[in-house]
């Protein structure tokens, strides 16, 4: 289900300015829907913007915003690769964190979210683009342009 137009809806690269919101909608999503125990939210907000600043040219965040409320999130982990004689700049990345609220959910947040971060990575030049996606989340990548490849092996510490 597509949802109509809306002019509240905004989807766009995030800044050091959005901080509060991504920390609000990773909180929700890490305390309220996972049960994780840690840090009460206003010094995780707090230490997710001096994070944000120590991590600017490695990690580019994407916000969805409704009537200038957060409703989603991604994070594309930007990786600088080894030289080779033939390109010797080489860059890769790895998306992190997706989330949208519950009421936005199956509304087409995501797949905006992922278009944008997508076309991002195109701009930046990168080689390539990677995710671990949760069970849940596979038909999302694969609708933006994901495939599944045997090139890739996992080794958890």
């Amino acid at each position: 289900m597509t949802p109509p137009p809306d002019d509240s809806f905004l989807i766009r690269v995030a800044g050091l300015s959005d901080a509060e919101k991504l920390a609000r909608l990773r909180y929700h999503w890490r305390v309220d829907e996972r049960g994780e125990r840690g840090l009460d939210e206003q010094p995780f907000a707090e230490g997710l913007r001096s994070w944000m600043d120590d991590h600017r040219s490695s990690h580019v965040p994407f916000l969805a915003l409704r009537s200038g409320e957060p409703v989603g999130m991604a994070w594309l982990a930007l990786v600088d690769r080894v030289p080779g004689p033939g390109h010797f700049v080489r860059r890769s990345a790895y998306v992190q964190s997706v989330f949208v609220i519950p009421p936005e959910r199956s509304l087409g947040v995501g797949t905006r979210l992922m278009r944008l971060v997508v076309d991002h990575a195109r701009h930046l030049g990168l080689d390539y683009v990677a995710v671990h996606p949760s069970e849940h989340s596979f038909s999302l990548y694969r609708r933006v342009g994901f495939t599944d490849t045997d090139r890739v092996l996992e080794l958890r510490t």
